[in-house]
């Protein structure tokens, strides 16, 4: 059996991280480590997890606060295992993730990641879900993987080595850092897997990270502007480039930074041809109907949980 290190970052959720650890209690796979990174909290995370440190496979680690990239770099930095699941202080995986993924990855040597779905559940009510209905690709999934991220973090194993050898998360994201290393690993030449089924659930709350998406919008932006470079350095098709292209200007126009949005596409148009040109009349169409395009159905539901409101109750659901 490959042991497993379940990376546990925390900072002041000492109210949350109970179910947390209960929910890895409960995994039918036995061969793991948890490292609970404590970045820096002050209620009384500690004391909450005392309990589980009887269990030798629980480690408590307390350091100044990094942030949740740089907590997470930590628990990488002290993993054993051979395989890594990055497990937020509010989220839970079900029973049979360890074992099913663990299980992948050992049948599929030529498969670094591996993923599964997941759901949202709504603050402390573990019963009331919403799907999330994100697509599947597995392989190569640059080219998908460029227009979003379609891998909730909890939802992964990943060998340890491969994000080693890709420097870990990168601790100048604050929101989509699990992304940002999804496309490094993927333009580094990493294949995905996925396992079929919820095996992790994703806790939605008013002012978390998931729920404010013109923020995440925001944040795709400034992912995509970094990654974008690495493509052309390691010599992409420019088919794949002018999709990352694509996929930064669709962000711009969501997160509504329209300076000098014409202008920077005519660029990309002259530096990548003629087969930019669908690409550059589509997103100056949509440049000038920005204004009328409403929310999608995942934007309004994830606003509705955040602002309190019924999801049910939303007209065009």
């Amino acid at each position: 059996m490959s042991l497993v290190s379940i990376i546990v970052p925390s900072y002041n959720s000492a109210h949350l991280i109970s179910t947390t650890l209960d929910s890895i209690n409960q995994s039918t796979y036995q061969d793991y480590e948890v490292l609970i990174i404590d970045d820096g909290s002050t209620d009384h995370t500690k004391t909450v997890v005392e309990p589980y440190l009887t269990d030798q496979r629980f480690k408590y680690i307390y350091q100044e606060n990094k942030g949740l990239a740089g907590a997470r770099n930590t628990g990488i930095e002290l993993a054993l295992g051979n395989y890594l699941v990055f497990l937020d202080s509010d989220d839970i995986i079900l029973p049979v993730k360890l074992s099913q993924q663990s299980n992948f990855l050992d049948e599929h040597s030529e498969v670094d990641i591996v993923y599964s779905d997941s759901q949202w559940f709504v603050e402390d009510d573990l019963n009331d879900t919403r799907a999330v209905e994100f697509p599947v690709h597995k392989g190569d999934v640059l080219p998908y993987l460029l227009y979003g991220n379609f891998i909730h973090v909890n939802s992964v194993m990943v060998r340890t080595d491969k994000v080693k050898e890709t420097g870990g998360f990168d601790v100048n994201f604050r929101e989509l850092e699990d992304w940002d290393l999804w496309l490094r690993l993927s333009i580094r030449g990493s294949h995905f897997g996925y396992t079929p089924g919820s095996l992790s659930k994703v806790r939605i709350r008013k002012g978390s990270m998931t729920s404010d998406q013109m923020r995440m919008n925001k944040a795709m932006v400034r992912v995509l502007d970094k990654n974008i470079p690495k493509l052309i350095k390691v010599k992409y098709s420019k088919g794949i480039i002018n999709k990352a292209y694509h996929a930064l200007f669709i962000y711009r126009l969501k997160a509504k930074l329209a300076k000098g949005y014409l202008w920077d596409l005519f660029k990309i148009y002259i530096q990548q041809g003629l087969g930019f040109t669908p690409i550059f009349i589509k997103m100056k169409i949509k440049y000038f109907l920005s204004p009328f395009i409403k929310d999608n159905k995942t934007t309004k539901e994830l606003e509705a949980i955040w602002k309190k409101k019924e999801v049910k109750n939303l007209t065009g659901l």
